[in-house]
C-alpha cells in the first residue's frame, strides 16, 4: 500500500479569529500566512524522508482551514523542492474552472516536474461553487462535461472543436501535452464519479466516507471498470482520510474524545440556506449532508497496533491502494503534535502496511 499526506497549508489561527465562513479576509496576517506556506516544504521535504509516496493538496477557498486556493500554484511550489515524492492534485474543481487552463496547467507540470505529479478532477462542494458564483444544480452536469474535455485535450493528436452545454470552443490543440503515464483520477463517491472513471480508464478516489458505502463505491468502480473492459491496477482506488495516531490505544482514544469538542467554522446564514437546498447522494444511495464548514469524521483511531490493523481491514474491504491521511484538522494549528505523529506513522505503521 502506498500512503499519501494530504497537505493544507496550515495557517496559524488566531483565538479571536471569526469562526464563520467565509473568514472575512481583513483578519488575514501576512506574517502568518508567510510562514504556513514555509512550513509546506519542511513538512513535505520530512515526510519525504519517512518515505511518504505522495503528497497531496486540493482547492479550497475564503477559510483558513485549508490555505490552497490555487492548487497548481501550491503544486508547482512543492515540486520544486521534492526529490523523490510525488505531488498529487487532488484536485482543482473543475465545474468553477476553465477546463482547457485546468489541462494546460497540468500538462505543463507534468512537462516541468515528469514523474512527479498525480492529477485528480473534483466536482467540489456546495461552500466552494458559491465562492465563484456556480448555480450548485449544474455541478454535476459541468464537472463531467468539464472532465470529459480535459481528457480529450489530453489525448486528441490533431486539433479538435467542443460544443458543449457548458463550454464552447472553435479549435482545441494543447501544447505541451502530459506524458500518457501521468496518474489521473475522477474524485468522488457518486455512481456518476465511478462510471465516469471506468469509461475513461482512469483512478477513482474516495473520501472520509465509512467503510460499508466507500466498499460499495469502490465494487460499483470495479464493475464498471470490467463493463468497459479493462481491470484496475493496486493505485487505481485512493482514499482520502483523517487519522488520529498515538503512542497507544488510550492516548489516541484520549485525543479524539478533546477532538470532538472541537469548534468547527459554522457557516453565515445565506450561505447554509442554499447548502440545505442541495439534495446530493453517495454511491449507496446515502443522502450527504450539506458541508457545516465543521469537523470532518475520523476514519482510523488508535496506537500503532491496531491503526495497522484497520487499515488492512481497508485494504482487504474497500480495496484502497493509497491512503491520503490528515493527521490534524486543517486549522487547528498545533503543528507539533502533528509531526509527532507523522513521524510515529512513519516509524511504526508505514512499514507494516506496504505489503498488503
Amino acid at each position: 500500500m502506498k500512503v499519501s499526506f494530504f497537505e493544507t497549508g496550515r495557517y496559524a489561527v488566531p483565538p479571536d479569529l471569526p469562526r464563520e465562513w467565509p473568514v472575512p479576509s481583513g483578519t488575514y496576517d501576512t506574517e502568518i500566512g508567510v510562514k504556513a506556506y514555509a512550513a509546506i516544504i519542511e513538512r513535505l521535504k520530512f515526510v519525504e524522508e519517512l518515505g511518504f509516496d505522495w503528497v497531496s493538496v486540493s482547492e479550497h477557498h475564503y477559510s483558513p482551514r485549508i490555505l490552497t486556493p490555487s492548487p497548481v500554484v501550491s503544486a508547482a511550489f512543492m515540486a520544486a523542492h521534492a526529490t523523490k515524492i510525488k505531488v498529487a492534485l487532488l484536485g482543482p474543481i473543475v465545474p468553477t474552472s476553465n477546463p482547457i487552463r485546468v489541462a494546460e496547467e497540468l500538462a505543463m507540470l507534468d512537462t516541468m516536474a515528469p514523474g512527479k505529479i498525480v492529477a485528480g478532477m473534483l466536482r467540489g462542494t456546495t461552500n466552494e461553487y458559491l465562492s465563484y458564483d456556480l448555480n450548485p444544480k449544474e455541478a454535476r452536469e459541468r464537472t463531467d462535461e468539464g472532465m470529459e474535455l480535459i481528457l480529450n485535450a489530453w489525448r486528441e493528436p490533431q486539433p479538435f472543436g467542443w460544443q458543449g452545454k457548458y463550454f464552447q470552443y472553435r479549435t482545441i490543440s494543447l501544447w505541451p501535452r502530459p506524458n500518457p503515464d501521468m496518474p489521473v483520477y475522477s474524485l468522488g463517491t457518486s455512481a456518476e464519479s465511478g462510471e465516469f472513471a471506468a469509461r475513461n480508464h482512469i483512478g477513482l478516489g474516495l473520501s472520509y466516507g465509512n467503510i460499508e458505502s466507500m466498499g460499495k463505491a469502490s465494487t460499483y468502480y470495479r464493475k464498471q471498470c470490467a463493463h468497459y473492459g479493462w481491470e484496475p491496477g493496486r493505485d487505481s482506488i485512493v482514499y482520502r482520510c483523517n487519522m488520529i495516531l498515538g503512542e497507544t490505544d488510550e492516548a489516541a482514544d484520549l485525543a479524539l474524545e478533546r477532538r470532538s469538542k472541537q469548534a468547527p467554522f459554522p457557516l453565515a446564514d445565506s450561505v447554509r440556506e442554499a447548502l440545505f437546498s442541495q439534495d446530493v447522494r453517495n454511491i449507496a444511495g446515502e443522502r450527504r449532508a450539506a458541508p457545516m464548514g465543521g469537523v470532518l469524521p475520523i476514519t482510523f483511531c488508535g496506537g500503532p497496533d491496531r491503526i495497522a490493523k484497520q487499515i488492512k481491514q481497508w485494504r482487504d474491504e474497500v480495496g484502497a491502494g493509497v491512503l491520503d491521511i490528515s493527521l490534524q484538522d486543517p486549522g487547528s494549528g498545533n503543528t507539533d503534535v502533528m509531526m509527532d505523529a507523522l513521524d510515529l506513522f512513519g516509524r511504526k505503521v508505514l512499514p507494516r502496511i506496504r505489503e498488503i
